[in-house]
């Protein structure tokens, strides 16, 4: 990674990604999942999730029975994403004709800051201002929350922010920074609690948004989470793929509830049916290939504040 990427929980130097090719004989379909760390991934436990559906693949051979067969893993994502471009690649049909979702050319996105020192952090937030981002991304832990981001918002007057704790606070901290939050161009709040402490959140109403990250994978949580949240974060490597998020598109709009899409250090190929899913979202956290010093070849560009959509060079 171009800087040391620091969260609540953990700092990388680098970001882990596995590549799957699946092959018919005569196409082959690509696709790329991260590790999630928080959950117990390790490359050895995600290498062998990618052999264990290998092996099954004559029988889960398209995304809707890979997504029967096996539960939601960053190793099913690669094979779901594998599986979605061999598609596409057999039919001669793009993602969006095989998925129904209506192409856009590029989508705006916010840009993520990582916990660093406050003048850096600064620095940071003014430069992505100057690129053209309207939407900042910070990341805090539960030190000086209100004085970091009205250090923050002060040198880049205008954005809107979305602060993520990373489960890092309590509820009475919660309760307490809220409002004062509010008041600094916060549009959203990121996984404030711990996912096993989440349930306090019932039937209390938080004057900014809150989104659901490491407590919600797949869509099975939706309906558990929705009297805490008021939409979440969709992220292949939780959830999947791309199948399954797109069932967490349809649930979570049925609730009335809004929706982002994060990424977990991907390239380009992993961020495309990430990009898919975008388009159907409020927020769109998609800058993980603008933080590596390389990318794919055919990787999307990041251009005044937005991400420019893949072709089917890269992927779908």
């Amino acid at each position: 990674m171009r800087k040391v990427f620091r969260i609540s929980r953990s700092a990388s130097e680098w970001s882990p990604v596995h590549v799957v090719h699946v092959t018919d004989g005569v196409h082959i379909g690509r696709g790329e999942c991260g590790e999630l760390p928080y959950a117990g991934d390790t490359p050895q436990s995600v290498e062998a999730g990618i052999l264990e559906i290998a092996a099954s693949l004559n029988d889960c051979g398209t995304p809707e029975r890979l997504h029967a067969a096996f539960p939601a893993s960053s190793a099913r994502n690669a094979v779901d994403a594998a599986l979605w471009d061999l598609a596409c690649k057999r039919q001669g049909r793009s993602i969006w004709d095989l998925t129904g979702v209506a192409h856009r050319p590029s989508l705006e996105i916010d840009f993520t800051i990582g916990i660093a020192d406050l003048d850096e952090m600064c620095r940071s937030a003014a430069a992505l201002r100057e690129q053209g981002y309207r939407e900042i991304k910070i990341k805090v832990d539960a030190r000086d929350v209100v004085a970091t981001v009205s250090a923050i918002a002060a040198a880049a007057p205008g954005a809107k922010f979305i602060v993520d704790a990373n489960e890092a606070w309590s509820f009475e901290q919660l309760q307490d920074v809220a409002p004062r939050l509010s008041t600094l161009g916060v549009v959203l709040i990121e996984q404030p609690l711990h996912r096993d402490a989440d349930h306090a959140l019932e039937g209390w109403k938080s004057p900014v948004a809150l989104f659901a990250d490491e407590s919600c994978d797949t869509c099975d949580d939706i309906a558990r989470l929705a009297p805490r949240y008021d939409g979440f974060n969709i992220k292949l490597d939780k959830c999947g793929g791309l199948t399954e998020a797109l069932a967490i598109v349809r649930a979570a709009r049925a609730r009335g509830k809004g929706l982002m899409v994060g990424c977990a250090g991907a390239t380009s190929l992993g961020l495309a049916p990430a990009y898919v899913v975008g388009t159907l979202c409020d927020h769109r956290d998609l800058d993980s290939a603008g933080m590596h010093f390389d990318d794919r070849t055919a990787g999307m560009a990041y251009e005044h504040g937005e991400i420019r959509s893949f072709t089917s060079a890269l992927w779908g």
